[in-house]
């Protein structure tokens, strides 16, 4: 997992190239000005969601995983807490995986860390990596945000 702000992730040098094309276009798209809904960067390799919705208290949030895809989380409007857990951590399946949207939940995180995202910051989660999304420690409140999807090939 990687925390950072969307300007100086799309530049660093140090992570993945895929992955700075990715911000990269999640700019060029000014993105403040973007409508809800799905945008391709690279057909089902690279794309990105522009969401609206209401975070809900962490512990209402279910723990999800992926197994091919990798998520940037970046928020746009209001604040987000991302559960997550490093990779490696046992997974207790909560149903059947859902191979045709990469995404399966679990019963818990069992090592939390707690991200606190605010507009124009980023997490970087790699598939296996557990993580409880649109969550806050507060009452619900607005979220607009992208998710960023990357194929794991690209790496």
């Amino acid at each position: 997992m990687i925390i950072d702000t969307l300007a100086t992730a799309a530049k660093n040098a140090l992570y993945p190239p895929v992955i700075r094309t990715a911000l990269q276009a999640v700019i060029a798209q000014e993105p403040l000005s973007l409508p809800c809904g799905k945008y391709t960067v690279d057909g089902d390799n690279l794309f990105f969601t522009v969401v609206e919705g209401e975070t809900r208290p962490l512990t209402e949030q279910r723990p999800e995983y992926h197994r091919q895809y990798i998520d940037i989380h970046i928020v746009l409007v209001g604040e987000e807490v991302i559960g997550a857990g490093n990779k490696g951590l046992t997974i207790a399946p909560d149903g059947p995986f859902n191979a045709a949207h990469d995404i399966g939940f679990c019963e818990h995180i069992s090592s939390e860390t707690l991200i606190h995202l605010h507009p124009f910051e980023l997490a970087i989660l790699f598939p296996g990596e557990l993580h409880r999304p649109m969550s806050t420690l507060d009452a619900g409140a607005p979220l607009r945000k992208i998710v960023v999807k990357i194929n794991n090939d690209l790496l």
